[in-house]
């Protein structure tokens, strides 16, 4: 009855720390990852790695597509740059930094244009296999859910790829995406943005959701029903991270900051915050369930230096250093993740 959970944060280009660790941990199994975990969770560019890896894109596709396709989509560094004069001019001296043209571009080639979120379970894929990818709606002002186990939603005739821009639309880096969507006879448009401004890290949400689905399959079979820590006891989490920065923001530098200060750093600040809450929620529901515990919860994350903080730099020189920093990582976690697989 256990239920496996892989939650991928988002991070942008760091993406690419979360693809190396998923070639890593592909060593420990002898089926494809995504033959392994029963729900597979991402937000952001954890969205398009949990998509890739539902569709069964191995790990090391998935490292290659950030290798080889990230300049397709974070196409330079500078704000000034000048392939920026067309969004200065469609949206104002404010416009996001990107178009989202490469990062539509980019999905619609590896995920494809016409499969969607319901046809990971179907198609010649393992019945038990779920994907759940998160945005955010600027017009509701709420997160929304699209799991590939509720083919009858709203969003059930959305593509893939268009739900994996949705989840990767990041605030201040690229426009909002308009997803329009037939609503009985009437079109309605949902302005998506990021799923990182509701929480960068899918596992609580997750974890939400393996409870009800265990819950549902367990009412289907017995009369007495079990308790929530029973429940939880069949829960099994594996989350990984794209990084952590180490550099803090002492009183001192922030006091004084104000808008012009800010703006570069919020939306790092804004993510990073629940980011550690729903992952400390997550932890804690799943090692407190029950004794012996702590096995099946297992979070990857590795320290950056400031100087790595950059989500959309995606230079040959700054990937091949962040999968550097991503290997000597995981020789330090080779026991826990050998236990965990164990």
């Amino acid at each position: 009855m256990t239920l496996r959970i892989l939650s991928i944060d988002g991070g942008g280009i760091r993406g690419i720390i979360a693809a190396r660790m998923l070639e890593f941990i592909q060593q420990w199994l002898d089926q494809p990852i995504a033959n392994y975990f029963d729900l597979i969770a991402g937000i952001s560019t954890g969205a398009i790695l949990a998509a890739g890896v539902a569709i069964g894109m191995s790990p090391s596709e998935l490292y290659q597509l950030y290798l080889n396709k990230g300049q397709i989509i974070f196409p330079y560094r500078s704000w000034l740059n000048p392939q920026r004069i067309s969004l200065v001019f469609k949206y104002g001296l404010s416009a996001p930094k990107f178009s989202n043209d490469g990062l539509i571009r980019v999905l619609q080639e590896e995920i494809g244009l016409d499969k969607t979120v319901a046809d990971i379970t179907s198609q010649g894929m393992p019945s038990n296999r779920k994907l759940m990818i998160t945005s955010y709606d600027t017009v509701q002002r709420l997160p929304v859910l699209f799991k590939s186990w509720h083919p009858r939603e709203w969003y059930a005739s959305v593509p893939l790829w268009e739900e994996c821009v949705c989840s990767a639309s990041a605030p201040t880096y690229f426009p909002a995406h308009p997803l329009r969507v037939r609503h009985d006879q009437t079109i309605i448009t949902h302005s998506m943005v990021d799923g990182g401004v509701g929480a960068n890290n899918p596992t609580a949400w997750a974890v939400a959701e393996a409870i009800q689905l265990l819950r549902a399959k367990q009412l289907a079979k017995e009369t007495t029903p079990l308790s929530l820590d029973q429940i939880v006891n069949e829960v099994s989490v594996l989350s990984l991270g794209t990084g952590a920065l180490l550099q803090s923001l002492p009183w001192k530098e922030v006091r004084s900051w104000g808008l012009i200060e800010w703006a570069p750093r919020i939306v790092d600040v804004v993510m990073d915050a629940p980011n550690d809450i729903y992952e400390y929620i997550s932890r804690e529901i799943v090692t407190k369930a029950g004794t012996e515990r702590t096995q099946h919860y297992l979070r990857l994350q590795p320290e950056l230096d400031q100087k790595f903080g950059a989500i959309d730099n995606a230079t040959s020189a700054y990937l091949k250093q962040l999968t550097t920093i991503t290997d000597a990582y995981l020789k330090t976690q080779a026991r826990a993740i050998g236990a965990f697989f164990n």
